[in-house]
């Protein structure tokens, strides 16, 4: 149970990262030629890049804890059904087939701090000339 859990761990965390990682990159692009605003690209970009990956991992680690309820008793109605094979374990499958809202929330309330992390990371990373 702790392999498939973990795996399911990274490959959400994995997951959350790619989305997190392009679509705030265009948010902030946009945000950042609406406004002209001069910054250091590396320091910003090394930022961002951080912030995205520790909320993926919270994001994919709030939704296995929110779909943890569902995903302990889901599996076991699939295998029955023949839905899963071989799904005795808590995994990435069940979370995925049994819970996916729990872990569509998860990823929206991080994306939202991510959002916050990154307006943060802007002021951070403006030039001399704004400040």
């Amino acid at each position: 149970m702790i392999a498939n859990s973990s795996t399911a761990l990274l490959v959400l965390s994995i997951l959350w990262f790619v989305i997190y990682w392009i679509l705030g990159g265009v948010v902030f692009s946009l945000i950042a030629a609406a406004r002209s605003m001069h910054m250091k690209k590396a320091r910003f970009s090394c930022l961002f890049t951080l912030g995205a990956a520790a909320t993926a991992f919270g994001a994919a680690y709030a939704g296995m804890i929110l779909s943890r309820p569902h995903g302990l008793r889901c599996p076991d109605e699939l295998v029955a059904r023949g839905t899963l094979q071989g799904a005795e374990n808590f995994n990435i499958q069940s979370i995925l087939v049994c819970d996916f809202n729990a872990v569509l929330i998860a990823g929206t309330m991080f994306f939202a701090l991510l959002l916050a992390a990154g307006m943060v990371a802007m002021l951070l990373s403006r030039t001399e000339k704004q400040r």
